[in-house]
C-alpha cells in the first residue's frame, strides 16, 4: 500500500516538472524595459513651434541681449527676447541647409551721384525711397551706390575673415523702401571685389572665435512667425578653404523669453 501510494506521488511530481518545462518553453516574453538614452530622455528643449518661457523680473537681464519685446526699456517691458549665452542651441550638424550662398568674386559697380539719381528716377520706388537713397549716399559714399537705389546699406561692420591679418569690410543691405524688419542680405568686400555673398531670408554674417571664416546668421525656410518677433534662427559657420569660403556645420539657436504671460 506504501509503495502504491509513493509511486501516485512520484507521478504528480513527474507530471508537474514536465509541465512547468514545457510552460517555459513556449511562454511569451515580456516587452525589454529600455534604458535611458540620449536619445529617448526627456529634455527640457524649446518646441519647434514656441520659445521656452523664464519667469524671472527682466532687471536679471542686460539690455543689449534683448532682441524684441513690448516696451521702450527695459522698465516699461512685460517681455522680451533673449539671445544671449542662455538661449537654447542644438548640437552642430554636417547636414547643411543653406543653399543661397557664393564664393564668386564680382567687382564693386559703383555710380557717381548724378547716375545714381538718374537710376533712381528710372525705378519703381516710390516715397521716401529718394531720402533713403540720399542718406545712404551721405553716409557711405560710392560703396553705397553698388546697390542703391533698389538696395541700401543697413549695417557696415569690419573683421579679419580669411586669416590674413587684415580687415575685410561686410555690408548687410535691406530692399530700400521696406521696414526695419525686412529680408536682409550679406557681403564680404575686399579691395574692390565681393568675395562672398549670402541671399538667404534675413542673413548677416557675425564673426567667428577665429579669424578664418565667420558665422551666417539667418532666419529658416521654416520659420513662419511674424518678423516682428522672430524666435530665433539658424547659424551656419564658414571657413576659408582652398580659395572659397565652404560651409562646415550648422545650427538652430532658439530665443529665451522672459517675462509673464
Amino acid at each position: 500500500m506504501k509503495k502504491f501510494k509513493y509511486s501516485i506521488i512520484l507521478i504528480i511530481l513527474a507530471a508537474f516538472f514536465i509541465g512547468f518545462y514545457l510552460g517555459s518553453r513556449h511562454r511569451i516574453p515580456e516587452p525589454a524595459q529600455s534604458l535611458p538614452t540620449e536619445n529617448n530622455k526627456i529634455t527640457n528643449k524649446p518646441s519647434e513651434q514656441s520659445i521656452a518661457l523664464l519667469d524671472l523680473p527682466l532687471e536679471y537681464f542686460s539690455k543689449k541681449d534683448v532682441q524684441w519685446g513690448s516696451g521702450n526699456n527695459m522698465a516699461d517691458y512685460t517681455q522680451i527676447a533673449l539671445a544671449d549665452k542662455a538661449v537654447y542651441q542644438s548640437y552642430p550638424t554636417k547636414v547643411i541647409t543653406m543653399k543661397s550662398y557664393s564664393s564668386e568674386i564680382k567687382s564693386l559697380k559703383t555710380k557717381t551721384f548724378n547716375q545714381l539719381m538718374q537710376a533712381y528716377s528710372q525705378s519703381e520706388i516710390e516715397g521716401y525711397g529718394r531720402t533713403i537713397v540720399k542718406e545712404n549716399y551721405q553716409t557711405y559714399g560710392s560703396l553705397a551706390t553698388n546697390y542703391l537705389p533698389t538696395h541700401y546699406i543697413w549695417n557696415l561692420d569690419n573683421f579679419d575673415v580669411d586669416g590674413d591679418g587684415v580687415a575685410e569690410t561686410i555690408v548687410s543691405t535691406n530692399s530700400t523702401g521696406a521696414a526695419d524688419a525686412g529680408s536682409y542680405h550679406s557681403d564680404i568686400i575686399k579691395g574692390n571685389n565681393i568675395i562672398f555673398s549670402v541671399q538667404e531670408d534675413n542673413a548677416r554674417i557675425v564673426p567667428a572665435d577665429t579669424t578664418n571664416g565667420f558665422y551666417v546668421e539667418w532666419r529658416g525656410a521654416d520659420d513662419f512667425v511674424p518678423r516682428c518677433c522672430s524666435q530665433g534662427f539658424m547659424r551656419t559657420r564658414f571657413v576659408f578653404k582652398d580659395g572659397k569660403f565652404v560651409p562646415i556645420y550648422e545650427q538652430q539657436v532658439k530665443y529665451l523669453k522672459v517675462g509673464k504671460e
